[in-house]
């Protein structure tokens, strides 16, 4: 999708608020013609590159300056920079860019922009209740010192909330404890306050650490909260929509949290799936969007908030390809067993290592296929990373495969086809037009704007 597809995808669901994991020039030049306020990210491994405050000017140079007429809010300085829950490492040079980039913002005369940064849960010591929240020894220090820098430009602080993960890691597994309707069995009182859910909990213990380093009175961002739509248990469409309309209604509300009464801004993470992300942490990273990679919203979401069944509205201009399906040659059913398994094996590696097969791990939609089923799929998916070329034999599978015309597809795991993109990258971040390349955008609805860079859109609601 051209970037001004999916810009007038918000349009139409009225978001006046995204945020970007990375920006392109393309992108934010959909973005110069309406008044959508942005969050931009300033990628981790780009943090290592920033060695001077004059390094950073450049960088504000080239992604803000250029564009005077976006509507920038906020540059995020890596995305969760102290984590290691999501990634293999930290990026602890994050903290002193933090401070560049506002000084790089203020000599621009673009103060109005704050230089912010985000951290998720793992930052926190192991607890349960808010009130013993604390940040961990190793990152005391750096923590401590971003939100004294955010303090000194009253910049707002980002914490990022998955709970489905939290109340896995914390709470056993209660399920319930992770929705907003307070039906948990798990309900506590911490001193005179009482918690009923996995995200005040989450929010409350972020700030009790926060003061516990001096850094007191912040205004607090979360700045991502989602539930998974597959590749973990309980990550499902229906628990999704169930957590997003009580998330709508909870910020809706303005109530805030125990410690924390009134209004609290918060992104929702994400727009769509991203089939190229990082899975170290789970085949579940790969599943957050509300939309599917076609711009086909997955649930009804009412974003005010106001508990409706309502559609979101779907993506305009989407070309399908041809509905042709890749699947194993029942013909050689009867080879299962009789020849090595690793045979088979090796073909769906060999379709998996490009296209996203992560529906068939342990806990996801097609977890539960047959052998052959399994099989299938795995084809299906290669085929259409291919843009279901038969010219380069993307069907062949040393001779297993077979295209048709009937939907493959089960109850409980859909066999996708394709939509064109209409553009796709190259390294400067510019895209080449649809007159000049004709490939599939299977790497999503949202990373197919510039999937290179694998921008992450998300949600604001703010009410």
């Amino acid at each position: 999708m051209i970037p001004s597809m999916v810009v007038d995808l918000l349009m139409q669901n009225k978001i006046n608020y995204v945020k970007l994991f990375s920006a392109s020039d393309n992108v934010l030049e959909a973005f110069s013609t309406i008044d959508i306020g942005l969050e931009i990210t300033m990628p981790n491994q780009s943090t290592q590159k920033m060695k001077t405050q004059a390094d950073v000017d450049e960088w504000v140079v080239q992604i803000i300056v250029r564009h005077p007429n976006v509507h920038f809010m906020y540059v995020c300085i890596g995305t969760q920079p102290l984590s290691t829950r999501f990634f293999n490492q930290t990026y602890p040079e994050a903290i002193q860019v933090l401070d560049w980039m506002q000084q790089a913002l203020n000599l621009m005369n673009r103060s109005e922009i704050k230089a912010t940064m985000s951290h998720f849960t793992d930052v926190l010591i192991s607890a349960k209740k808010p009130s013993e929240g604390a940040f961990r020894k190793d990152l005391e220090p750096n923590i401590t010192r971003s939100c004294q820098i955010l303090q000194s430009y009253n910049a707002p602080i980002g914490v990022v909330i998955f709970p489905l993960v939290n109340v896995n890691d914390l709470f056993n597994g209660d399920i319930e404890f992770a929705f907003l309707e307070n039906n948990s069995t798990s309900v506590f009182k911490d001193g005179d306050k009482t918690y009923s859910n996995v995200v005040e909990v989450m929010y409350d213990m972020f700030d009790v650490a926060l003061e516990k380093v001096g850094c007191s009175n912040m205004t607090i961002i979360i700045d991502a909260i989602g539930w998974p739509t597959d590749g973990i248990k309980d990550g499902n469409i229906p628990n999704a929509q169930r957590f997003y309309q009580g998330l709508a209604k909870f910020v809706a509300s303005k109530k805030g949290t125990p410690r924390h009464p009134g209004p609290i801004d918060v992104y929702v993470h994400n727009l769509s799936d991203e089939n190229k992300i990082n899975k170290n942490a789970g085949s579940f990273m790969r599943h957050w969007g509300i939309y599917k990679f076609d711009g086909q919203p997955k649930f009804n979401f009412d974003l005010q908030g106001l508990g409706r069944d309502v559609k979101l509205v779907p993506a305009i201009g989407i070309t399908r390809m041809p509905k042709r399906w890749c699947i194993f040659n029942d013909r050689y059913a009867s080879d299962i067993g009789k020849i090595a398994y690793n045979v088979f094996d090796d073909q769906v590696k060999y379709a998996c290592d490009t296209a996203d097969c992560t529906a068939l791990d342990p806990g996801g939609s097609c977890s539960n296929l047959t052998y052959m089923q399994r099989l299938s799929y795995a084809f299906n998916m290669g085929f259409q990373k291919a843009a279901q070329s038969v010219y380069n034999k993307s069907c062949y599978y040393n001779g297993y495969g077979k295209i048709v015309s009937d939907d493959p597809s089960t109850p409980s795991c859909t066999f996708p086809v394709e939509i064109l993109a209409a553009e796709i990258p190259n390294f400067t971040g510019y895209a080449q037009s649809l007159a000049h390349v004709f490939k599939p955008s299977s790497i999503s609805l949202m990373t197919a704007v510039v999937q290179t860079l694998y921008i992450c859109f998300t949600l604001m609601c703010t009410c």
